[in-house]
């Protein structure tokens, strides 16, 4: 079996680090984490045995200290702010894509007829709230057809609104100045986010 001390020290105090960041997410599973830790480090010879074998412990102490967590988390109140805003018709999606130009393009697919608008955060939004920033939502109005700017300005507004009530109802603070061209800001947020089973 390969020992860790085959791969440069400074190499495994980095793979430690965004393990645990990716740990801290609670989105990704241990060996989706791995294959992470490997497509970045693997031009500095991290394997996958290695990298499994980092994420191991650092997985088993986080359930460890989910065992404290609260009952309901700030996470678990905006799952249920975005499954309200799905039933009112607004695509929410957690975690979704890579970042935001990703995020705008692909939000579409996700929608269905009776969907007029979305809100979602992307991979660095929840790397940045784990990380004790805040999370950052995106939001708009599905266009239908060629309608005027100012009604899609208008749509986009309104969805808006429905985000902060939703996250108002479920517990969580929002910060908006109601422009439809700044994303709302989640704030202050304790991301425990309980990994998946």
């Amino acid at each position: 079996m390969t020992q860790e001390t085959d791969v440069d020290p400074e190499v495994l105090r980095e793979a430690r680090e965004r393990a645990r960041e990716l740990i801290r997410c609670g989105f990704q599973e241990p060996d989706e984490i791995a294959e992470s830790l490997v497509e970045v480090l693997d031009d500095q010879g991290l394997t996958q045995e290695e990298a499994e074998r980092i994420v191991a412990p650092l997985w088993d102490e986080r359930l460890a200290e989910q065992a404290s967590w609260p009952a309901t988390t700030d996470v678990d109140r905006l799952e249920a702010a975005f499954d309200a805003l799905e039933e009112q018709g607004v695509v929410a999606a957690m975690d979704f894509t890579c970042c935001a130009t990703c995020g705008y393009e692909e939000i579409g697919g996700e929608a269905d007829e009776g969907s007029h608008g979305f809100v979602f955060f992307h991979q660095q939004d929840t790397e940045a709230a784990a990380a004790g920033q805040g999370l950052m939502l995106r939001y708009g109005g599905f266009r239908t057809g060629a309608e005027p700017a100012g009604v899609a300005e208008r749509r986009t507004v309104e969805v808006g609104r429905a985000v902060v009530a939703a996250l108002a109802a479920a517990g969580l603070p929002a910060e908006w100045d109601g422009s439809p061209h700044t994303a709302i800001r989640v704030a202050p947020l304790l991301w425990l986010n309980r990994l998946p089973e």
